[in-house]
């Protein structure tokens, strides 16, 4: 166990490229708060209130008060508004910062931890930075961003790497093994209910121009899609599509089995 943590640290530290710099509480005021060891929690608390609560400007200064002593939840918080644009003018270059901050810092956290969705979220978010690359700071490296979402859906197994990955697999059109691949990563995404990644394997399987053709498994996995995420126009329209297209037979089949899986029963 210890070895296996020392080869995630290494991975995580051979991954940074930028250290994140400390940022400076501005309106927040930890005085104000329980002084005590707990001080770091209850600023936390007190900013995800303000955030739900549609104070974001406190949020920001109460969040960066705990990601500045080392709580993973307000740093990726933080990562996530600034990456988003969401109560602050957007910053990529900062949030990449974060993330890193998080991956060096917590990279080798237990799978199916609490502390590991973070984790693994961050390997996504640094992903799609080096995907497209931050204007003078991260230069785009599809090799980088492709390795971020390989340990994050292998190592966490994290559902949404597992669909992204998925989706580079598709896009690199490399014959039929890169197809496997794509098919793999986009099944182990739709069967922990990831619904992109479920429309995405429907697709795949009744198209027949990447794998076999598999019109009832294709049916299946966007009739589930549409079952879980049924207010989605774009989920519903896919779904109605095909089962517009699809002979009697092979609508009950595969209605049957997307109601098995959603009750579990299929899983």
């Amino acid at each position: 166990m210890e070895k296996m943590k020392c080869r995630m640290r290494n991975f995580a530290l051979a991954c940074v490229m930028i250290v994140l710099r400390g940022q400076s509480v501005q309106a927040f005021d930890p005085s104000t708060m329980l002084q005590s060891e707990t001080a770091t929690v209850d600023a936390f608390r007190f900013g995800a209130q303000a955030y739900k609560n549609g104070d974001k400007s406190t949020a920001i200064d109460a969040l960066t008060y705990a990601a500045d002593n080392g709580h993973m939840a307000s740093q990726w918080k933080l990562g996530r508004m600034y990456a988003d644009g969401d109560g602050v003018n957007r910053d990529s270059g900062r949030a990449f910062d974060i993330f890193q901050k998080i991956v060096v810092s917590f990279g080798d956290a237990r799978p199916g931890s609490v502390e590991a969705r973070y984790v693994s979220n961050a390997f996504v978010k640094l992903s799609e930075f080096f995907r497209i690359g931050i204007k003078k700071k991260v230069a785009p490296d599809q090799g980088k961003a492709r390795d971020f979402l390989y340990h994050a859906a292998s190592y966490f197994r994290d559902p949404d790497a597992q669909y992204h990955l998925g989706l580079v697999y598709l896009e690199q059109r490399g014959g039929a093994e890169t197809s496997k691949q794509a098919a793999r990563w986009l099944n182990k995404a739709a069967r922990k209910g990831h619904v992109m990644a479920q429309l995405q394997l429907g697709d795949l399987l009744l198209s027949g121009e990447r794998i076999p053709r598999q019109p009832v498994n294709g049916l299946k996995w966007l009739t589930v899609a549409r079952m879980l995420d049924g207010g989605n126009a774009n989920v519903r329209d896919r779904q109605e599509a095909a089962f517009a297209l699809a002979d009697p037979e092979t609508r009950r089949i595969a209605v049957s089995l997307a109601e098995d899986w959603v009750n579990g029963s299929g899983r």
